[in-house]
């Protein structure tokens, strides 16, 4: 399989997954399906607008490529037909997130690469790419953002987007390296949400410390 095969498929999976998870976010709102299909996409291609108008590139990509939105269709539809035989809408968005996460880590991070950005700003637009479409999701849907959450989430993003970034600065072929990094990402957030481990954080000195 080329490299370029490898970030279609990548691409159309996290598109579908994160449509998946802005359709059950919707779902669980008692949107109608008009909503459903709207949160799908804001989900599906919101961080790599946000992304790709960072980085200066215009038209953003879903414009160039508009089959983006019938992927997201299709991860709505998915969603809402699939939601009488899930167990919990809730969990089901949790993991489907979680693969959108891991895929458009990597996916931010090599089109940050594309247009020359330095491997610091494509680790961080992996992580923009990966987490922003949830966040516009949960914020138009007045839902805590799960970026928010105490569990290892962006984190997650900046570490698979890292991983990428430095696999091909060792010289390592693009397409064996997106997989891999989306991978190591999508093992780290599913820990997180399997063992409820909390992201870093500065604990404040108790008073009696400080004494």
């Amino acid at each position: 399989m080329d490299t370029a095969t490898v970030f279609a498929a990548l691409n159309i999976l996290g598109l579908f997954v994160f449509a998946v998870s802005g359709a059950l976010t919707a779902l669980r709102n008692d949107m109608d399906l008009f909503g459903v299909a709207l949160i799908a996409f804001v989900t599906g291609v919101g961080g790599g607008t946000i992304r790709d108008v960072l980085l200066g590139v215009f038209p953003v990509w879903w414009i160039a490529a508009p089959s983006a939105i019938f992927v997201c269709l299709a991860g709505a539809a998915a969603a809402t037909l699939a939601q009488p035989i899930l167990a919990s809408r809730l969990k089901a968005l949790i993991w489907a997130d979680a693969v959108g996460l891991a895929v458009f880590a990597v996916l931010g991070a090599q089109a940050a690469l594309a247009v020359g950005a330095p491997a610091v700003i494509a680790i961080f637009m992996g992580a923009v790419t990966a987490t922003f479409g949830g966040v516009v999701r949960d914020v138009l849907l007045n839902e805590p953002p799960l970026i928010l959450k105490q569990d290892i989430y962006a984190t997650a993003a900046l570490i698979g987007a890292g991983v990428y970034v430095t696999l091909i600065a060792l010289g390592a072929d693009a397409g064996v390296s997106a997989p891999i990094a989306a991978l190591a990402t999508f093992l780290i957030r599913a820990a997180a949400i399997r063992f409820k481990i909390p992201s870093p954080r500065y604990a404040r000195p108790r008073k009696a410390e400080l004494d």
